[in-house]
């Protein structure tokens, strides 16, 4: 997939911009793909002599578009594809994903200057979004589902209990002291069959029952186990 013709051959194009290309083509040559930080590779482009010539305007490897051979093929359209490098990325799709609804600054003004009201975050809604909540579609999906995997020591762990309840009631609860984690080492311990999968690859083969605060074989669905995050601080916890 080539980028062009541009330029002399063809001032108008969409990609000029006071007389260069946007899309900052031609590229430099490169004889490897190198990893730029925080950004899209340097992908690699030999300069080997070899020339396409097309509409009357010639190409190098320098106006080559990053693309998917196996996706041009497959949906038989234009496909530019760039791999994005760095934690920048993910925590860009995270922020995206999880933003919420769209809002907006907006001033209420009565003659007198009102700093609280000035900055007031407005929520507004537009078409797209509207029609989708009327039709009460679902607003975002998970898939497959997220098994969370608790990380303690010895009765260290978190217990619910109601705000009228005491301690003794608490600990008299049946199975007070059973995590996913004291669960796990207890059907280890009986049973041979998931001794080959580790803490976080259990709940992909077993099924956690909160009533009875156990695991079972896992008949359908898919489903993947993490671990909560344990700070290096906390070096016996952590090392577990």
């Amino acid at each position: 997939m080539l980028h062009g013709p541009y330029g002399i051959d063809n001032p108008q194009a969409k990609c000029m911009v006071n007389g260069k290309c946007s899309k900052c083509f031609p590229k430099e040559y490169r004889e490897r793909t190198d990893w730029a930080e925080d950004s899209y590779p340097l992908y690699a482009r030999p300069n080997n002599s070899l020339v396409f010539e097309c509409n009357r305007a010639r190409f190098t490897n320098q106006y080559v578009v990053p693309y998917c051979s196996q996706l041009l093929l497959f949906f038989d359209y234009h496909l530019n594809v760039k791999i994005s490098a760095g934690l920048g990325t993910v925590k860009y799709l995270s922020k995206y994903i999880y933003k919420g609804p769209d809002r907006a600054t907006i001033e209420i003004s009565s003659g007198m200057q009102d700093e609280i009201k000035a900055h007031l975050d407005g929520r507004f809604i537009g078409p797209t979004e509207a029609y989708w909540k009327i039709f009460e579609f679902n607003m975002h999906g998970e898939l497959p589902a997220v098994q969370c995997l608790p990380i303690h020591l010895p009765n260290e762990h978190y217990v619910n209990f109601h705000a009228h309840q005491t301690v003794n009631e608490v600990l008299a609860r049946q199975n007070v002291e059973k995590t996913q984690l004291i669960a796990w080492f207890d059907y280890n311990s009986t049973h041979n069959d998931g001794l080959g999968f580790t803490y976080w690859q259990f709940p992909q083969h077993y099924t956690w029952n909160a009533k009875d605060k156990s695991w079972h074989p896992r008949q359908h669905a898919r489903v993947i186990g993490r671990m909560y995050f344990v700070s290096l601080s906390k070096r016996e916890q952590f090392f577990l």
